[in-house]
C-alpha cells in the first residue's frame, strides 16, 4: 500500500519513530482480504478533540499496550473502536489498564474502528492459527447488530470518499443457512444505490438482528473452545439501554461492563466514544473475567 494517507498532510516523524500521524484512525486503515481493513503499522493518531494525545500503532499493526512483557499468557481482547480506544492516550485504554493491573500477562488490543463481531471472529481464527493467543474476550456494543449483516444503516457509511480512497473493497458478514447455521460471506462496500433508496420497511427488526449477533458470538465461543482457549463476552455500551438490556437477556452469561451514555463517561458532546473514566470502569469490571479465564487455563 502507498504511504500516502488520504486527505491528510503528513507531519514530521515524531520522536517515537512513527511513520505518520493522522487525525482519525480511519486515515491509517489499509485493505485486508479477510477482515476488510487493518491498521497500518508504526502509525499514530492525534485526535482533533485532544491534540495533546498521540495514539500509537506498534510494528505488528495493533494498538500499543504500554508495559506489556515479552513473556506470559496472552489475552486477546477483540472488538471495535471501544477496544482500540478512540480519543484515548495509549495508557488510558481499558486494555492498557488491564495490563497495568496484571503485569504478568500479555494483553493484546485487537480493536479496530468500525469492526464488528464477524471480523473479530475471523481475526481470532488468525491468531489461533498463528499460535498468538491463550485466552479471548469478545467486547461487543449494540451497534454490532448492524455491522455483522449488510445493513443499510451501516453500509451507507462506506459511501464516504474517505473509504473509497482507502481502497477497502469488501467486508465479511454473517448469513444463515436454511438449517440455521452460520456462514460468512463478503459484500462489496461500494453500494451507491443505498444513498437513494429507503429500505427501512423491508429490514429485519432489532430482535432478529440481536439474534444473529448472539449466533455469531456463539460461533466465536465454540471456535475458541475447540482450540482450547477459555473465552468470555462483554457488553460495553448503553447508548440504547433497551437494546442493551435485550441483548443481556438473550445472553445471561455476558458480562455487563457498560457505563452510562453521558458526558461523565463519554467524550460528549464532541465525540461519542468512552472517555478515560469510562475505560477505568471497564477495566475494573473486566479484570475478574480475565482472572477467571486464566484460572480455567490453570495459570
Amino acid at each position: 500500500m502507498s504511504s500516502v494517507v488520504p486527505h491528510e498532510k503528513p507531519e514530521e516523524m515524531p520522536s517515537e519513530g512513527l511513520g505518520r500521524i493522522v487525525s482519525k484512525p480511519r486515515f491509517m486503515f489499509r485493505p485486508d482480504p479477510v477482515i476488510g481493513w487493518t491498521l497500518t503499522p508504526r502509525h499514530g493518531v492525534r485526535p482533533l478533540i485532544r491534540k495533546s494525545v498521540v495514539q500509537t500503532v506498534d510494528g505488528d499493526g495493533w494498538r500499543h499496550v504500554p508495559g506489556r512483557p515479552s513473556t506470559g499468557p496472552r489475552v486477546g481482547i477483540y472488538g471495535c473502536s471501544f477496544v482500540y480506544g478512540t480519543c484515548l492516550a495509549d495508557e488510558e485504554t481499558f486494555v492498557a489498564r488491564l495490563q497495568h493491573a496484571r503485569p504478568d500477562l500479555r494483553m493484546l488490543n485487537r480493536g479496530i474502528g468500525g469492526h464488528g463481531t464477524v471480523q473479530n471472529l475471523l481475526q481470532m481464527r488468525r491468531d489461533i492459527a498463528s499460535g498468538l493467543v491463550d485466552a479471548a474476550i469478545f467486547a461487543t456494543i449494540t451497534d454490532h447488530r448492524f455491522r455483522i449483516v449488510p445493513h443499510p444503516a451501516r453500509m451507507r457509511a462506506f459511501l464516504s470518499p474517505e473509504w473509497h480512497d482507502l481502497g477497502v473493497e469488501h467486508l465479511p458478514v454473517a448469513r444463515h443457512r436454511p438449517d440455521g447455521t452460520l456462514r460468512i460471506d463478503y459484500v462489496r462496500i461500494w453500494q451507491p444505490a443505498l444513498g437513494a433508496a429507503a429500505f427501512g420497511p423491508f429490514l429485519p427488526d432489532d430482535h432478529l438482528l440481536l439474534r444473529t449477533l448472539c449466533d455469531v458470538l456463539d460461533l466465536a465461543e465454540a471456535t475458541a473452545r475447540a482450540a482450547g482457549l477459555p473465552v468470555g463476552t462483554v457488553l460495553l455500551d448503553r447508548v440504547e439501554p433497551e437494546v442493551s438490556d435485550a441483548l443481556l437477556g438473550m445472553r445471561p452469561d455476558m458480562l455487563d461492563a457498560s457505563v452510562p451514555y453521558d458526558s461523565d463517561h463519554h467524550f460528549l458532546p464532541r465525540d461519542a466514544h468512552p472517555n478515560a473514566r469510562g475505560n477505568e470502569i471497564f477495566a475494573a469490571r473486566i479484570l475478574p473475567l480475565v482472572d477467571r479465564l486464566l484460572s480455567e487455563r490453570g495459570q
